[in-house]
């Protein structure tokens, strides 16, 4: 038995994260991978193959689709565990194992659930009959978010999932053992604020600009823009207060990342959809981290981050992003040094359990060994 690492984005953070996890499980790995415009590719295995893939549609992949499916017929034998990123994917396995009748178990991560699955017209529909035939005969699905599975496949769709398991977007280890509360800036009463990540929200990237334009605030960039951001990076050039400094490696530049800012926009992509969409149920990334760095975070109103934060305490302030100008001027008037400095107090007090992983992966490994 061996695990075959199905990776839709060979540099993503995440899912590099995930694959040593599973390697400490199994040593006995190999991956099946893409890569995409994205962060440079940095990982400690070889993968056994690797395609391209371009931010397109799923029809325009065809080619790419193909080479994937043989490249399985090649690898998966029976008893494997495929564990797979993308819903593409994960349903290009399960029609392999359909019709190979390979015993495979299917594990399929739902790091976020995509906005295409809410699309309406003929594309939408055949997507959500695909994803009625693919989530039911998924073994095991692992999610970031509880309510991925209770509020969106159970209680919108309306699906039958077999078993899943939550492991959230927690600090997997302390990151090179540093000490976990990098020393904040001086920012002379200029507060810093730092959009860190997949820079792909254009109503966040409007309101920071509108921040940057008062002259109190310092706003800090790093990631990647995705096609729709793109042509922001020639207009934060052009806005004073505002930088982008182009992509990081994590995890070894969080800390340094977090410690040159005073407070971190976490807010999620934001969608016009006020009932559904992946940006009400996300857990993201730097809600973990600003956790474990102590650094306050901004959220969005009405999300799962926002509602576990309001649970935590004063960590946190809330915004309306469907107005951005109205966003920008909220902010300005609550973001003042000592209402940071009473997060930041608020912060010391959360327990470890909230932003570090403790034994998702036992409950992983139970799951595996008790396949049939």
């Amino acid at each position: 038995m061996k695990i075959i690492f199905v990776s839709n984005n060979w540099a993503d953070a995440h899912q590099q994260v995930r694959l040593q996890a599973l390697l400490a499980l199994c040593p006995s790995l190999v991956c099946l991978t893409f890569t995409r415009t994205y962060y440079p590719a940095t990982s400690s295995i070889e993968p056994l193959w690797t395609g391209r893939m371009e931010h397109a549609s799923y029809l325009k992949r065809w080619n790419i689709y193909i080479q994937f499916f043989r490249q399985l017929y090649k690898t998966v034998k029976n008893g494997d565990i495929v564990y797979t990123y993308g819903f593409d994917l994960a349903a290009i396995t399960l029609l392999f194992r359909t019709l190979t009748r390979r015993s495979v178990y299917l594990v399929h991560e739902v790091p976020d659930i995509r906005e295409m699955f809410f699309r309406k017209g003929k594309a939408g529909w055949l997507l959500r009959r695909i994803e009625r035939w693919v989530i039911p005969r998924i073994d095991l699905l692992v999610v970031t978010s509880p309510e991925y599975v209770t509020e969106y496949y159970q209680k919108l769709r309306g699906l039958p999932v077999r078993k899943y398991l939550v492991i959230e977007n927690k600090i997997h280890t302390r990151p090179h053992h540093l000490p976990n509360t990098p020393e904040r800036p001086a920012s002379q009463n200029r507060i810093r604020i730092g959009y860190f990540g997949l820079l792909r929200c254009k109503a966040s990237l409007d309101c920071l600009m509108l921040l940057a334009c008062t002259n109190r605030f310092d706003i800090i960039l790093r990631g990647i823009f995705m096609p729709d951001t793109r042509h922001y990076e020639s207009l934060v050039k052009e806005t004073p207060n505002m930088q982008y400094l182009g992509p990081y490696d994590a995890p070894k530049e969080l800390k340094t990342l977090y410690g040159s800012v005073d407070i971190v926009w976490a807010a999620y992509p934001y969608s016009p959809r006020s009932i559904t969409g992946n940006h009400l149920w996300a857990r993201t990334n730097r809600f973990y981290e600003s956790l474990y760095f102590r650094r306050p975070i901004v959220v969005q109103k009405g999300t799962s981050d926002a509602d576990r934060a309001r649970t935590l305490g004063n960590i946190a302030i809330e915004v309306d992003l469907e107005d951005t100008r109205q966003a920008a001027q909220y902010l300005e008037e609550q973001l003042t040094p000592d209402y940071l400095q009473d997060m930041e107090k608020a912060l010391t007090a959360i327990p470890e359990h909230e932003y570090l992983i403790k034994d998702e992966y036992k409950t992983l490994v139970r799951c595996l060994q008790l396949r049939k």
